[in-house]
């Protein structure tokens, strides 16, 4: 991810500062070399062996969250090493969540992945190719880079995407009117977790379960010590009687362009 003095500036308050992996772009990984073992024995350096392709897709779901205490819980910078633990983790808690992905995260062996998180009644989000702050770039880098990984997705999916992420939550009027225009609503959040700066799974859930009804949370599905987390932080919202919803369902259809955190 190549980061300038702007998005030096915003890293300071933003919850998307992490540094993503270098990784080829949309192609075979090259071979993983052995390392610590993440969650359920995945290596940092190696793909897990994802779940068999979809053969269905969940219907929607009607639920109203005007009287039903949901939270959003979102996942960017994916997919990574740990996306298909974090996966099985939430089907243990019938939690459905928002993945927005990087373009250029996805490799060809995270087709069957990323057809999961579809078949999992998972919403799949656009977080622009490289990560980039979109509001230094030109009319037409803003462009590429979220239409080159819309179409990614769509090609590896089926799915066309209706949610975009601006990397550090930095937009403005060009970044609003380049949405609008492509048909994404923009989803910020209102709980950030800070997990990309501070790595210790005690805080992350803290953090992420002081969620108020109608909120979204945003969380990486990058870092070991978020998966490591993601358990305990459900059952708490268990326990308070929460609702997983994605963001679509939390705000119903988004209209282009316009700005999400709540609801």
């Amino acid at each position: 991810m190549r980061v300038g003095l702007t998005c030096l500036a915003l890293l300071l308050v933003s919850g998307c500062g992490v540094l993503l992996p270098s990784r080829q772009a949309a192609g075979p990984s090259p071979a993983a070399t052995p390392g610590p073992t993440g969650p359920a024995g995945e290596r940092p350096g190696a793909r897990p062996s994802p779940a068999p392709s979809p053969r269905s897709t969940p219907q929607p779901r009607p639920i109203s969250c005007a009287h039903t205490k949901c939270v959003a819980l979102t996942f960017d910078d994916g997919p990574g090493n740990y996306t298909s633990h974090v996966l099985d983790v939430l089907a243990k808690h019938h939690a459905r969540a928002t993945f927005f992905l990087v373009g250029e995260m996805i490799h060809k062996e995270d087709g069957p992945v990323l057809r999961r998180m579809v078949a999992d009644g998972h919403e799949l989000g656009n977080h622009t190719w490289d990560h980039r702050d979109l509001t230094a770039l030109s009319d037409a880098a803003l462009n590429h880079e979220i239409v080159r990984t819309e179409r990614l997705v769509k090609e590896v999916t089926g799915v066309r995407m209706h949610a975009l992420r601006p990397p550090y939550g930095a937009t403005d009027r060009r970044v609003a009117d380049e949405a609008r225009r492509l048909g994404l609503g923009q989803v910020l959040w209102a709980v950030d977790t800070l997990d990309w700066r501070d790595r210790v799974p005690k805080l992350v859930v803290r953090r992420s379960t002081a969620a108020k009804p109608g909120q979204i949370v945003l969380m990486h599905d990058i870092h070991k010590t978020t998966v490591e987390a993601l358990p305990r932080l459900l059952s708490v919202f268990d326990k308070k009687g929460f609702t997983y919803v994605t963001v679509s369902e939390l705000f119903g259809d988004l209209k282009p362009g316009k700005r999400y955190s709540n609801r």
